[in-house]
C-alpha cells in the first residue's frame, strides 16, 4: 500500500508540474490552461451510449424478476447494463435463477429487434452494501469477482471501504460510490430533507474523508444523481466540495446518474451516457476512467424544482469544443432551454459558452456545466481551470 501511494504521489506531482508550466505560459494573458474531460472525444464518428449502471431484481429488494428487468431495460433503448443486486455477483445472466435463456441473452446482445443496436451486459456487478447503526454506505463495483460480506468484528465505515476499495483494485475493477446523501438522510423515502442533506454536503468532516479516499484509491466517482433524487439532493453541492479539494491535486471525481431501479416506474429516470467509438466492454472501461460521459436525470429536485415533472426528450449533447486561443469552453446541445455554469457550488454564468477569463475571480479550479430543458436535466464532468 505505502509503495502505491508513493507511486500515486509522485504521479500527482508529475502531472501538476506539467501543468505549472502549461499555466505559466498563459498567466500573464490572463487565459487558462483548460483540462476537459471530452478532449479526445470525436463527436462525429463516436456513438452516445445509454447506460443503466445501478439495478435490482427480486434476487436482492427489487420488485421485478430478473429476466422482466433486462427486457424493460431493453425496451428503452439501454446500450450497457449492470445488475447490481445486494451483495451479489452477478456473472451469469442466464443461470436457472436469472431466467433468461441463452438464446434471448444472444438476441438481446446481437440487437435483435433494435436494428442491431445490442445490449451489453457488464459483467461481475454488485452493490456491496455497507449497515451500521446510524450510516449507509454503498458502492457498487464492476468487473470484480468478489462479494464483501459482514464478519463477527466491528469495522468502522471507512475501514470497510478501505477493505472494498483495495478487493476491487486487486481484481482489476472499477467502483463508485452510492447516493451519498444516504449517511445524512436515512433509507430512502417519499420526504426530501434538504436541510439535512445540506448539512451532510457541507461538512468539512465527511468532505475530508471522501476527500481522502479519493486522493488514495482509484475509484471512479459518485451518484450525484439517484432515481427520483430523494437522498441526493444535496449531493451535487457534496460533489462541488469534493472536486475543488481533489482536482487541485489533480484528481477528477466524476459523477454518476442511476436509477437505482427497485420497480418498473424506476427504470429510465436517470442514466448516464458514455461515449464510444464502438460500443464494447473495453470501450466502456476507458471511457468511464476518463470521465467520457455525462450524466441525465428527468428528475432534479435542486436544480429543477420539486414539482417538475419532465416532458420530451431529455437534453443531449451534440459537441464540446475548447478554443485554447480565448480560453473558452462551448457546448453544442438540443433538447434545452439554457445551459448554467457552475464553479465551486456556485452558478456564475449562463449560455452555451464561457469565457473563463471574464470570470476568474469566481472560478477556482474547475467548472462544470448543468444543461436543463422541458425532459430534464444534464451534467457534464467537471473541466479543470489552471491560472
Amino acid at each position: 500500500m505505502r509503495i502505491k501511494l508513493f507511486f500515486r504521489s509522485f504521479i500527482c506531482a508529475l502531472i501538476l508540474l506539467t501543468l505549472a508550466a502549461c499555466v505559466g505560459l498563459s498567466r500573464s494573458s490572463g487565459i487558462p490552461q483548460i483540462i476537459s474531460p471530452y478532449s479526445n472525444i470525436d463527436w462525429q464518428s463516436y456513438g452516445q451510449y445509454k447506460a443503466a449502471l445501478h439495478v435490482h431484481t427480486t434476487n436482492s429488494d427489487g420488485r421485478s424478476p430478473f429476466n422482466h428487468v433486462v427486457e424493460l431495460y431493453y425496451e428503452q433503448d439501454f446500450d450497457l447494463l449492470a445488475i447490481t443486486d445486494h451483495n451479489q455477483v452477478t456473472a451469469d445472466w442466464t443461470s436457472v435463477r436469472n431466467g433468461l435463456t441463452p438464446e434471448r441473452f444472444e438476441g438481446i446482445t446481437r440487437g435483435e429487434g433494435r436494428s442491431g443496436r445490442g445490449m451489453l451486459m457488464i459483467p461481475h456487478t454488485n452493490e456491496q452494501t455497507l449497515t451500521f447503526s446510524r450510516i449507509r454506505e454503498h458502492v457498487n463495483t464492476f468487473f470484480t469477482n468478489w462479494n464483501w460480506t459482514t464478519s463477527d468484528t466491528y469495522f468502522t465505515p471507512s475501514d470497510t471501504l478501505i477493505d472494498i476499495f483495495e478487493a476491487v483494485e486487486e481484481h482489476g475493477g472499477l467502483s463508485f460510490i452510492n447516493h451519498p446523501g444516504m449517511t445524512a438522510v436515512g433509507i430512502p423515502g417519499l420526504a426530501v430533507d434538504l436541510v439535512r442533506g445540506d448539512q451532510f454536503a457541507n461538512d468539512d468532516f465527511w468532505v475530508s474523508r471522501y476527500t481522502d479516499l479519493f486522493m488514495e484509491f482509484s475509484t471512479l466517482g459518485f451518484e450525484i444523481i439517484n432515481c427520483f433524487d430523494h437522498v441526493t439532493g444535496s449531493d451535487r453541492i457534496f460533489w462541488d466540495n469534493v472536486l475543488a479539494r481533489t482536482i487541485p491535486q489533480g484528481r477528477y471525481v466524476w459523477g454518476f446518474a442511476t436509477d437505482d431501479s427497485h420497480s418498473d416506474r424506476e427504470i429510465g429516470r436517470a442514466f448516464s451516457v458514455i461515449l464510444m467509438p464502438e460500443n464494447n466492454l473495453e470501450n466502456f472501461r476507458e471511457a468511464v476512467m476518463s470521465g467520457s460521459f455525462y450524466a441525465v436525470a428527468t428528475t432534479a429536485r435542486r436544480e429543477l424544482g420539486v414539482s417538475f415533472a419532465a416532458s420530451g426528450p431529455v437534453p443531449r449533447i451534440l459537441s464540446i469544443d475548447i478554443n485554447e486561443a480565448v480560453g473558452s469552453i462551448s457546448i453544442n446541445a438540443e433538447n434545452y432551454d439554457r445551459i448554467d455554469w457552475i464553479a465551486d457550488g456556485r452558478l456564475i454564468a449562463n449560455g452555451s459558452s464561457i469565457i473563463l477569463g471574464s470570470h476568474r475571480r469566481a472560478i477556482g479550479s474547475y467548472v462544470r456545466a448543468n444543461i436543463i430543458g422541458p425532459g430534464g436535466i444534464v451534467f457534464t464532468q467537471p473541466f479543470g481551470i489552471f491560472w
